[in-house]
């Protein structure tokens, strides 16, 4: 029996409901268990060229049918008076940062998990949260109070249940939901395989190649078969189809050692020529390398990420080195291969993005008969330096500056959107 009740608090419809909070317009009117009182409000890339995707949406503007991630010329097309805002990244941070104290607070063992969502666990009958449903009310009331955004609370006796059962306090006039570590066989049982968080594009081998419709179908498959078809994932989706997870709250995630280093961009328009491709991988590269250096770490596998155009089908391939790097003149080429050889070299790519990992910390400098290893690193060192003082900007490839250079447009940006 778990001797920890977890939970997951998430912010509804997070960029939106900043944005609503924070104009005095809407703030007035609105009510915490009536999000029909919101705007029909969506963030989107550009709404002075009506074009880019929708980032976040209201309640009110999803009930005409407008989604995350749907182009906003068709969310117009739905409702054409839709009140269309660009988004504020460094505000929505901001915001994300005073939320997660304020979790702190309520709850000392606590995890931030992504932007608008953050884990928390107390201990079974404990005398600081005898009642765990008034603790998590306690939590979200707090929440509304400072920030006028409403939270959704799930909790459960481990981390991903607690996410599953998130996904049923969205649904619930309060909010919370807890599900009872007796109850969880049952809650899980008939849930459809797509309702089990965290397995992606397993879900769909899992349907196809074990006929399995449900969790409780998933929870049906020796788990012998399930290691032999996904490796180490067949164990975590045996435990997952049980209700079981081991993992813990980590209150330092954040501030944990890297695991690996990406960069990613969405084009402004679907990208046809090879050329105008490799100038993207490499500014986002040497973006890439330089957190590398920063943090004194070296990568032996480089990936390459590819969407194609309508943001739909794409690749991610990888390619593991002998040795590892962090200079950006070698993984380049790797790069350059990896494109060559998975792309067909006619369909539009409309996202990019670049990966190293299997990390190592510099001990040591690897030399290479055929180049001036020390020189090189002073180079980069001394742009490194260069950037630091005078911005991204202010040194740059020449490539940069043809039709195809996106550094310049996204050095203003926070998380690939204007601050």
């Amino acid at each position: 029996m778990s001797k920890f009740i977890y939970g997951l608090c998430d912010m509804q419809s997070f960029y939106a409901s900043c944005e609503v909070a924070s104009r005095e317009e809407f703030a007035a009117r609105r009510k915490e268990f009536d999000d029909s009182t919101d705007p029909p409000l969506v963030v989107a890339g550009d709404p002075a060229r009506r074009s880019g995707i929708i980032l976040a949406a209201t309640p009110t503007a999803k009930r005409w049918g407008v989604a995350n991630a749907m182009r906003l010329g068709e969310a117009l097309h739905l409702n054409k008076h839709l009140i269309v805002v660009r988004p504020h990244m460094e505000f929505y941070l901001q915001v994300s940062v005073r939320i997660q104290e304020v979790m702190r607070q309520v709850f000392p063992l606590q995890e931030q998990f992504s932007v608008d969502e953050g884990f928390f666990a107390f201990p079974v009958n404990s005398p600081l949260f005898p009642d765990p449903i008034e603790a998590a009310r306690k939590l979200q009331q707090k929440i509304w109070d400072q920030f006028r955004i409403r939270s959704r609370i799930g909790m459960g006796p481990n981390k991903w249940i607690a996410k599953m059962s998130n996904a049923s306090a969205k649904k619930s006039v309060s909010g919370i939901v807890w599900w009872h570590e007796e109850d969880v066989p049952a809650l899980l049982r008939d849930l459809p395989v797509e309702a089990m968080w965290g397995l992606k594009k397993r879900a769909e081998t899992l349907k196809m190649e074990f006929k399995a419709q449900t969790i409780g179908d998933v929870a049906a498959i020796p788990v012998g078969r399930l290691r032999a078809r996904f490796g180490v994932w067949g164990e975590i989706i045996h435990r997952w189809s049980h209700g079981e997870d081991y993992s813990e709250i980590n209150p330092d995630s954040y501030s944990s050692p890297h695991k690996g280093f990406s960069h990613r961009t969405t084009l402004p328009r679907d990208f046809y020529e090879r050329s105008d491709v490799a100038v993207v991988i490499l500014e986002l590269l040497d973006e890439v390398c330089y957190r590398l250096r920063r943090a004194h770490q070296s990568g032996r596998r480089v990936g390459l990420g590819v969407v194609y155009e309508g943001m739909s089908g794409g690749f991610w391939k990888a390619k593991t080195l002998t040795y590892p790097t962090n200079s950006p003149d070698e993984l380049y080429l790797e790069l350059l291969a990896l494109l060559d050889r998975h792309w067909d070299g006619y369909t539009g790519i409309r996202a990019v993005s670049v990966g190293v990992d299997m990390l190592q910390f510099e001990k040591a400098m690897q030399l290479n008969l055929f180049e001036d290893v020390p020189r090189r690193k002073e180079l980069y060192a001394t742009v490194d330096r260069v950037h630091e003082r005078f911005g991204e900007t202010s040194l740059i490839r020449a490539v940069s500056l043809t039709k195809a250079g996106q550094l310049r447009d996204r050095s203003g940006k926070i998380g690939g959107h204007y601050a």
